[in-house]
């Protein structure tokens, strides 16, 4: 359903000629605290705040009809949108390696990808530097929406922000083979400490659940939809919200608001299947009442 960094590099290989994206400038408007807030649609991402290293906040909010992703991954100075999508279309681990910075597959536990009309926040420990960022999300004519104009760059600043980890009311712990949860589920509304206990990267990604529908049938469901590139019928489950890929002894936080539900959750970081997070257990569901 997801997928590390380099895998969804390597996917989105089939890019055409759209347009280049835009590069989020100095001159973005500043938001209180060390917060950067992210609005994406068909097909571009707007920009708002000037975060500086340490802990930042990322509002995400899907303003669009389809599914939108928020990859974010650390490049040299000064590489650009147009060269990241040139790396991409290349589709070689080599032309990207050009410009990454470290570990391509780092994770920074920052928001998942989202359904429409849906909204997640996430804070979580950023290094000062120069970022890339993408959406990887197939189009209904194929081509990711990256080829469409959603690439941009983002810059984390110094001197380190002063912002402190929120005062939480629940937590999740992300192991190698299980997540856990609040005995009964997560509330309706919360901001939980997301801590990674085990020896890989892991995330937490929650689901809406249609009728009937589990979170096994919307995980088989997504992973053929980025395997074809088409949706196979209505989705069995709308992504709301999640932190994505933290890494081995690290924490970040999560704070979502559900509506009342059934609900899936899952980590689907490591992989493909039988290797995944998901194939090893990394699964559940509860009810929101």
């Amino acid at each position: 359903m997801f997928r590390k960094l380099a895998t969804v590099l390597v996917a989105t290989a089939a890019f055409g000629t759209g347009a280049a994206g835009l590069i989020a400038s100095p001159a973005a408007a500043k938001s209180s605290g060390n917060t950067l807030e992210v609005q994406a649609a068909e097909y571009a991402y707007t920009l708002k705040g000037s975060p500086h290293a340490g802990w930042v906040t990322i509002k995400f909010d899907n303003l669009g009809q389809e599914n939108h992703a928020l990859a974010i991954f650390q490049v040299k100075p000064s590489v650009t949108a147009k060269q990241i999508k040139a790396a991409v279309i290349d589709g070689s681990d080599a032309a990207f390696g050009k410009l990454a910075l470290g570990d391509p597959n780092r994770g920074f536990g920052t928001p998942d990808l989202i359904g429409p009309g849906e909204s997640t926040e996430t804070v979580s420990q950023l290094p000062a530097g120069h970022f890339g960022v993408l959406c990887y999300i197939p189009a209904p004519d194929v081509l990711q929406h990256a080829a469409h104009g959603m690439i941009t760059t983002i810059d984390v600043e110094t001197p380190k922000s002063k912002a402190k980890a929120p005062k939480t009311d629940t937590e999740v712990t992300l192991t190698d083979s299980a997540i856990t949860i609040p005995d009964g589920g997560m509330p309706q509304q919360f901001s939980a400490k997301v801590t990674n206990t085990g020896t890989t990267s892991h995330g937490f990604t929650l689901v809406r659940l249609e009728p009937g529908q589990t979170i096994d049938t919307v995980f088989a469901y997504y992973n053929d939809f980025f395997a074809t590139g088409k949706a196979t019928g209505p989705a069995p489950g709308v992504v709301v919200g999640g932190i994505y890929a933290v890494d081995p002894g690290k924490t970040g936080y999560l704070v979502q608001k559900l509506t009342p539900g059934h609900y899936g959750y899952a980590s689907t970081v490591q992989g493909e299947p039988p290797n995944d997070d998901f194939s090893k257990g990394l699964k559940g569901e509860f009810d929101v009442k």
